[in-house]
């Protein structure tokens, strides 16, 4: 695993001008994932189609 020092040394050998890169990608990450995972979940769900008789369950047996 990748430790936050790590990364910090990293991002320091990046070019000024190049700075803009990586930012945004760490900028990213920085939005509350309880938040976002959970609407996620319920916006997954809604996709969800079933394709099958009305009566499924009961004929299925």
């Amino acid at each position: 695993m990748v430790t936050r020092e790590e990364v910090i040394a990293e991002i320091q050998k990046v070019p000024e001008e190049r700075l803009d890169e990586p930012y945004q990608v760490i900028k990213n990450y920085e939005t509350p994932e309880e938040d976002v995972s959970d609407q996620n979940v319920m916006a997954r769900l809604r996709q969800i189609k079933i394709s099958a008789f009305p009566d499924f369950s009961i004929k299925a047996g």
